[in-house]
C-alpha cells in the first residue's frame, strides 16, 4: 500500500489518541464568502475544532437538509468551484488540524477520480468522504485515493446489516462515520442514545477503526451523550445556521461560540466512556 501523506498521517495519530474525542467542525468551502470561509475555518481551530470538514458545494445535496443546502447552494451562487475547494483546503490545512473533504460521486466524477484525489493530497487534505458512493461501484476511488496517500473514510447507515458493516469496515481508511440519527442533516429532535450505543457495538465488533459521529448532534448536550461511544463528534449545521439567518459579524461570531461549546461538552461527557 502507498505509503500516507502527512496530513492523513495527522489525522490518524490524532484519532487512535482522541481522549476525550475530537470535534469535527463542518463548513461548506465558500460559504458565506470564499474569503470569511476560510477565516472562519481557522477560527474554528481557534474555538476547539480538532479536525476541519470542508464540503464541496452541489445544488442538491440528497443526504443534506436545508441549512446546508441553503449554504451549499450560496456558495454556489457566489461561483465556488472545484479549485475554490482545493485552494480552501490549503489554506485551512494551514490552521494545523487536519482536513477532510466531504464531496458527493457526482462532483468527484465531474472532477476526474484520480485529478480529484491527487490534487486533494497536494492541497493538504487528509482523506475525502463520498457518503452517497455505493461500495459496489467504489473501486476506482479507493485506488485512486490510496495512490495519493489520502484516507477514504466510510459512512455506515444505521440500516446497514452485519454484513454490510462488515463490508464497509473492510474498504474504510480513518474512520467510520456513524449516523447519531437516521435522517438528512440538520435533525433537531431526541436522540435515540441507547440505539447509538448499540450501533456503534455493531461497527466495533467488526473494525478496529475508530467511530466518528454526526447528523442529529444539534447541541452540546447531545454532543455529551453521544461522546462515550465515539472518537469524534462532527458539527455541522448548528455551526452552519447562524451564518445563514444572522448578520455576518454577528453569525461569524455565534458559530465560534458554539465550536467551544461543543468543544467543551466533549471534554464533559455524560458518562464515561465506553469500552
Amino acid at each position: 500500500m502507498p505509503q500516507l501523506a502527512d496530513a492523513a498521517t495527522q489525522l490518524t495519530r490524532h484519532l487512535t489518541d482522541a481522549t476525550p474525542p475530537l470535534l469535527g467542525a463542518f463548513l461548506p468551502a465558500g460559504f458565506p464568502d470564499q474569503i470569511s470561509c476560510v477565516d472562519l475555518l481557522h477560527g474554528l481551530v481557534q474555538h476547539g475544532a480538532d479536525i476541519l470538514e470542508v464540503g464541496v458545494p452541489v445544488s442538491h445535496p440528497a443526504l443534506d437538509g436545508p441549512a446546508i443546502t441553503a449554504a451549499y447552494r450560496q456558495a454556489l451562487a457566489q461561483n465556488t468551484r472545484m479549485q475554490h475547494v482545493l485552494t480552501t483546503v490549503r489554506h485551512a490545512a494551514e490552521a494545523g488540524a487536519p482536513v477532510v473533504v466531504m464531496s458527493y460521486w457526482q462532483a468527484v466524477l465531474d472532477h476526474g477520480v484520480q485529478r480529484f484525489a491527487h490534487e486533494l493530497a497536494e492541497a493538504g487534505a487528509a482523506g475525502a468522504m463520498i457518503p452517497d458512493l455505493h461500495l459496489n461501484h467504489a473501486a476506482t476511488w479507493l485506488e485512486a485515493a490510496r495512490s495519493a496517500g489520502i484516507h477514504t473514510p466510510q459512512f455506515a447507515p444505521r440500516t446497514a446489516d452485519d454484513a454490510q458493516l462488515a463490508r464497509i469496515a473492510d474498504v474504510a481508511s480513518g474512520w467510520i462515520y456513524a449516523p447519531a440519527a437516521h435522517s438528512a442533516t440538520g435533525y433537531e429532535g431526541v436522540l435515540d442514545v441507547g440505539a447509538f450505543g448499540r450501533f456503534t457495538a455493531r461497527l466495533r465488533a467488526r473494525t478496529r477503526h475508530p467511530v466518528v459521529a454526526g447528523i442529529g448532534i444539534s447541541t452540546p448536550a447531545h454532543a455529551s451523550q453521544i461522546a462515550p461511544y465515539t472518537e469524534g463528534v462532527v458539527v455541522g449545521t448548528p455551526l452552519v445556521r447562524p451564518l445563514l439567518t444572522q448578520p455576518r459579524p454577528e453569525g461569524a461570531a455565534r458559530t465560534k461560540a458554539l465550536a467551544a461549546a461543543f468543544a467543551q461538552a466533549l471534554r464533559d461527557p455524560a458518562e464515561p466512556r465506553a469500552a
